[in-house]
């Protein structure tokens, strides 16, 4: 499979916050994380980068 990790950037590195990501809104500051298998998550933050090639997604928190 080809899905995505999200990953938020603490200052301790990188922690996952969702698997297989399927799909991603952004609206009014916040992203919508969908899993493959439906599962959905909200985070507060922006997005720092896409790395399509390591399938990551790295989440900038929003206090």
């Amino acid at each position: 499979m080809c899905e995505s990790n999200a990953y938020v950037l603490t200052p301790d590195g990188e922690k996952m916050v969702m698997e297989n990501v399927a799909n991603m809104k952004v609206d009014s500051g916040k992203i919508f994380l969908t899993g493959l298998l439906g599962d959905e998550k909200t985070i507060n933050g922006i997005i720092q980068e896409i790395k399509l090639l390591e399938h990551k997604i790295l989440i900038t928190e929003k206090a």
